[in-house]
């Protein structure tokens, strides 16, 4: 994100760019997971479904971790998701509190914008997801 383009713009480019239409991406879980592994692999885990032998491999878990708060979201198995914000002190998770999808990527976003703000690598690799370079 560029140093003269306003920040709650930075917020909101972001967010979009987390909540394309799901027709456009093919899935919504499958795009965030594939754009958050590539822009943050040190702060997302991905946990797909499925054996290592079978064909169905489809995103199961997505969690990205800042400092005070690790954001979770999850498909159950009839295919609805369900997201939820954990607020961590000193690495121990105090509360967990069950959010919209759409809070979540919003929420998600704004942690994005504050670890880029604080980090080239990561403001780069934001570059690039915004972008669509990654």
């Amino acid at each position: 994100m560029t140093k003269d383009v306003d920040p709650s713009l930075e917020i909101d480019v972001l967010a979009a760019a987390l909540q394309m239409d799901s027709q456009e991406s093919g899935d919504l879980l499958e795009f965030l997971a594939k754009k958050l592994e590539l822009s943050l692999p040190q702060n997302t885990t991905v946990t797909r479904s499925g054996w290592f032998i079978s064909k169905d491999h489809s995103v199961r878990e997505i969690t990205v971790r800042f400092d005070s708060y690790h954001y979770q979201i999850v498909r159950d198995k009839q295919n609805s998701l369900t997201a939820k914000v954990m607020k961590l002190v000193r690495g121990v998770v105090l509360k967990t509190t069950e959010i919209s999808v759409k809070q979540w990527t919003e929420e998600v976003a704004q942690q994005l914008v504050q670890l880029a703000k604080h980090n080239a690598q990561t403001r780069n690799a934001l570059n690039k997801f915004v972008l669509g370079g990654g």
